[in-house]
């Protein structure tokens, strides 16, 4: 901002004062009423204080910008799993042979055993969610 500039804004603040002060109607210039309208905003006594709900309002706005992902969030999930994929196609080869010299065998162990274990494990864990989201005991 230059000299020419700074005398400017400082001649369209002092008409907008002057204006102010004499209660006249609004001015011709734009610029002359945005200043009166930043002077009577300044005159103004600040609010007191907060709403009373000011806290709920602020964390439901945050949990709905959190809940909805924008476009650029999609983009780059979008980006990121098309450069994956690239990666396995381009790879394909070279993992196929290092997958061709693994030597995989599996233990003889009792999987129905083991997996009725993991049911019970599973269903244990659910009824005890289930529990404690319905309040039948306390932790």
């Amino acid at each position: 901002m230059n000299v020419h500039d700074r005398e400017h804004e400082a001649r369209l603040q002092a008409e907008a004062e002057a204006a102010e002060r004499q209660q006249l109607p609004p001015a011709a210039n734009p610029a002359v009423n945005e200043y009166r309208l930043v002077m009577r905003a300044l005159r103004q006594a600040p609010p007191d204080g907060l709403p009373a709900d000011f806290a709920a309002r602020v964390a439901r706005r945050v949990l709905f910008a959190e809940e909805r992902g924008s476009l650029e969030d999609w983009m780059v999930t979008a980006l990121m799993l098309a450069m994956a994929a690239g990666a396995l196609f381009y790879l394909q080869p070279v993992l196929g042979q290092v997958a061709g010299a693994f030597q995989l065998s599996l233990p003889a162990l009792p999987w129905p055993l083991l997996f009725a274990a993991a049911a019970a494990i599973g269903v244990a864990w659910a009824i005890d969610q289930g529990a404690s989201r319905f309040g039948f005991w306390h932790r």
